[in-house]
């Protein structure tokens, strides 16, 4: 056996007895050959390493040792598997969920007022940025990156300040915007990805490339905020910007897509009469027929219900009554400051626009946040905002629809309408039918002559 072999094996057995070794060793009496060695019993520290041997009792020790051992690797290994699975990444500028999580961190207005569009919140959530206390900004990297955004009040002259100190303090503004939109960058650490890199423009932009994805969101949209029809306040105090026409957009709407009272009729109904249906369908035709019920009457379109789902309003996951946000840039409304009172008093507000209630770079409205370009050449009267996408796939929807109803009843008609290719055989008449063979075969005859083709000879009988 070579030398490094046998250095190896003395460098496991040392490391053998280091894990058997307890912490502390006593003295103890010499053992004597063919008595197993009790637990508490160990060689001194003192002899040499080359003369430790290990007993039976030991090798088990070991082996218990091992075990136990390798099951905390293992237990270690799994944990640690696990948080990095649960542990989501802090750099991800490709990802529009965690763009908008960081973006509801500016929702408080006891922490976030609004900034001008270079240093807007949706810019700052842009670049790894969320609103952690009063006007502070942290990044999410965890670089220890954190800046304090405070603006000086805006001032005018029709509060009592002469011209020099309004052009003033608009001049310092317009400074503190160019320091603060550098920190958007700078403020990050040296090495932190977010400093080299942030979400791409179109990151806020709404799916709304799948007309039926479009359609099925308006939809359920439509039926969470038509629940609460109490709730909301009239039509005719709900207003929407000059070219949306809902009365329009009602004549358009896919035929029973947007009616809850069949839903409702069918929840409402418990399991029990649910299972018992088809077997009350498989049953005699009488009892069928004293069964089934008239169909309810669709109810109408709840105006204000539709005009809040198409400009993006939905109704608050944990279920507040009358109040609903939007998913993009994290408005509420509160119904009830826009509906009468019970016992006669005024609302707080008028009416209801529900386009200005969003911000003003919320893709509901916006066209630019919407297109993710907001190029300088571009015009914004060309950019489509999120309403505009979503009226036009529902015009789409309709035009298909009514070119496949077409289609359908011209194919019946075709199909109905007898043809002169074929001419019709009266199966009564035994002498029309043959008529028609012999004119057939005569065809057929004349159509071999003008390709040419010959017709397979038959072989002559031969007489016996």
């Amino acid at each position: 056996m070579s030398y490094a072999v046998e250095t190896k094996k003395r460098k496991f057995h040392r490391v053998l007895e280091s894990l058997t070794k307890p912490p502390t060793v006593d003295p103890s009496p010499k053992q004597t050959p063919g008595t197993p060695a009790t637990p508490t019993e160990r060689v001194p520290a003192d002899l040499s390493i080359k003369k430790v041997r290990l007993s039976s009792q030991d090798l088990s020790n070991f082996a218990a040792v091992r075990k136990s051992g390798i099951k905390a690797a293992r237990s270690v290994s799994r944990e640690s598997a696990v948080s990095s699975t649960t542990t989501r990444p802090s750099f991800v500028p490709w990802d529009r969920d965690r763009f908008l999580e960081r973006l509801e961190t500016f929702r408080r207005v006891d922490r976030w007022s609004p900034k001008p569009a270079a240093i807007s919140e949706v810019e700052w959530a842009k670049r790894g940025w969320i609103c952690t206390d009063v006007s502070r900004v942290t990044c999410v990297g965890g670089c220890g990156g954190s800046v304090v955004v405070k603006l000086p009040d805006e001032l005018d002259e029709l509060d009592g300040y002469d011209h020099d100190k309004v052009q003033e303090r608009k001049e310092v503004r317009g400074k503190l915007v160019e320091e603060y939109a550098s920190l958007l960058v700078k403020g990050h650490g040296e090495h932190c990805p977010w400093r080299n890199k942030g979400c791409d423009a179109t990151i806020h932009r709404l799916p709304l490339t799948n007309g039926d994805t479009a359609i099925a969101g308006l939809q359920k949209r439509y039926l969470n905020i038509a629940k609460m029809a109490n709730e909301l306040p009239a039509a005719e105090h709900t207003i929407a910007p000059e070219s949306f026409d809902l009365e329009a957009i009602i004549k358009i709407l896919p035929e029973g897509e947007f009616d809850d009272s069949t839903r409702t009729a069918e929840s409402d109904r418990p399991e029990t009469q649910q299972d018992q249906q088809p077997e009350q369908q498989s049953g005699e035709g009488s009892q069928e027929d004293g069964s089934q019920k008239s169909p309810e009457p669709s109810k109408p379109i709840n105006k204000a219900a539709l005009a809040l789902a198409l400009f993006g309003w939905d109704t608050i996951s944990f279920g507040t009554a009358g109040l609903v946000g939007c998913g993009a840039c994290f408005r509420r409304l509160g119904l009830w400051m826009y509906k009468p009172k019970d016992n006669g008093d005024t609302t707080v507000y008028d009416t209801l626009d529900v386009a200005h209630e969003h911000m003003e770079y919320c893709p509901w409205v916006s066209g630019k946040a919407q297109s993710g370009t907001g190029k300088s050449n571009e015009k914004q009267a060309e950019l489509r905002s999120g309403w505009e996408l979503l009226v036009q796939a529902l015009r789409v929807k309709h035009r298909r629809q009514i070119r496949s109803i077409a289609s359908r009843e011209t194919l019946r008609a075709v199909s109905e309408t007898p043809t002169d290719d074929f001419p019709a055989v009266d199966d009564a008449s035994e002498e029309h039918k043959k008529a028609s063979d012999r004119e057939w075969w005569a065809k057929l005859r004349r159509m071999r002559q003008v390709l040419n083709v010959k017709s397979p000879q038959r072989k002559k009988s031969v007489a016996p």
